[in-house]
């Protein structure tokens, strides 16, 4: 492997992993832990994580005179100069947190009342400022658990899986919503916003809106000329389009949105026969409760493959509902429980997030692993920046999508 790919790993010392040892032993006694052995490793290469950086940690430590050895996953706040400052500034760590700390265990315990064992994300088990800003995990790679090729996109198969957790994230947050609304305080505001302070990563949004307007114009070809004038137009409108997607109607059915639903947010479990048995979705730095076409729109655009969306999209959706209504009326939701047409009408009311999906998620989830993989580069006016934007989106495997796309979503009014 190319070590110029690799994340630096010399900051993790034996302190900070003992420190996550007794953090961990609290309240189950006072035990003596000495750690042995330790290797750390960066759990992901440069291209595949843009909000955070991660690294696996291999244990071997004495507790009470027996030897034990685990695995740990530490989340960490970008090393980056721009990225730390749009995390620090957006308070992406301190939402993330919440989610773990606060509403994933409530509903847990929501669906085991219910006799649901469903998991749907994994467990964070330590939270720190100390050396830098991190959750730590279990590593489910422990449990059988593995990526995907985000290239690839998800059949029908592994896409049912996805949106049956989604729906049960859906109705728990609904069922805790009506209970214990200050517990989504830390979500209520949405990625795209027009907070003074939460500025600086929508300029993301509009260089993904430029660089699809060359794109194009790189094409010479006559069919998409009447795109163009509307697609250079689109950095002018993409905010404010976006913006929309994330103004919260209250008289409307309401859920905690996971809204970065793409493959690499996602693990699988696999049965005989390579066969997929379960999913867990992690990272929520940019959870919103919101309308369930956010995630729904978001999910269905970004992760399954395009021959899936357009052959089993109704298909998808009703079996969202169908899990969603069940969880519902199995926690005796006291609210409406929506129809399978409300589905539709609120996929159809945020449907501008297909836009996000496809045109500024789809290129990075279908580059190839390079040096200069960092959103620092991406974002960046510099020519290194414009290069490596260029680079991603002039992607052979991408045009195909985008040209369907395009058309599409001209005939839906999203470039108006």
């Amino acid at each position: 492997m190319d070590s110029k790919t690799m994340l630096d790993c010399s900051w993790v010392d034996g302190d900070l992993l003992l420190s996550i040892l007794k953090a961990e032993q609290h309240g189950s006694g006072e035990s003596e832990i000495k750690i042995v052995d330790f290797k750390v490793e960066a759990a992901t290469k440069k291209g595949d994580n843009y909000a955070s950086e991660m690294y696996r940690a291999d244990l071997e430590y004495e507790k009470d005179g027996k030897l034990v050895k685990c695995r740990r996953i530490l989340k960490v706040i970008p090393s980056g100069e721009i990225q730390r400052m749009i995390m620090e500034k957006n308070s992406i760590f301190p939402r993330e947190i919440a989610v773990y700390r606060d509403i994933l265990p409530k509903i847990h315990s929501l669906l085991e009342s219910i006799g649901d064992s469903t998991l749907i994300s994994p467990k964070c088990i330590f939270t720190t400022d100390d050396p830098k800003t991190m959750l730590v995990f279990e590593d489910i790679k422990d449990a059988g658990f593995q990526m995907v090729d985000r290239k690839l996109g998800l059949d029908l198969e592994h896409s049912k899986l996805v949106i049956g957790k989604l729906a049960k994230l859906h109705a728990c947050s609904a069922v805790i919503y009506q209970s214990n609304p200050a517990v989504m305080d830390p979500v209520l505001e949405g990625a795209i916003s027009t907070n003074p302070e939460r500025q600086d990563f929508l300029e993301f949004y509009r260089m993904c809106s430029r660089q699809v307007a060359q794109l194009v114009k790189s094409w010479n070809d006559p069919t998409y000329n009447h795109l163009l004038e509307r697609l250079e137009n689109l950095p002018k409108t993409i905010i404010s389009r976006g913006v929309q997607v994330y103004t919260r109607d209250d008289s409307c059915f309401n859920v905690l949105n996971h809204d970065d639903v793409w493959t690499n947010n996602m693990m699988f479990k696999y049965g005989g026969e390579k066969s997929v048995e379960d999913v867990l979705l992690f990272d929520y730095q940019l959870a919103y409760y919101g309308s369930p076409g956010v995630d729904l729109n978001y999910f269905l655009n970004a992760a399954v493959q395009e021959a899936v969306r357009e052959k089993h999209w109704l298909e998808l959706i009703r079996e969202y509902h169908n899990i969603l209504k069940s969880t519902l009326e199995k926690l005796d939701y006291s609210g409406r429980i929506p129809t399978l047409e409300d589905i539709h009408v609120e996929i159809i009311r945020k449907g501008f997030h297909r836009v996000n999906a496809v045109l500024c998620l789809l290129p990075i989830a279908f580059m190839e692993r390079t040096e200069n993989a960092e959103m620092d580069v991406f974002l960046q006016e510099s020519e290194a920046g414009q290069a490596f934007r260029k680079q991603i989106f002039s992607n052979p495997r991408l045009e195909g999508i985008l040209k369907r796309a395009l058309v599409q979503y001209n005939h839906l009014g999203y470039f108006d």
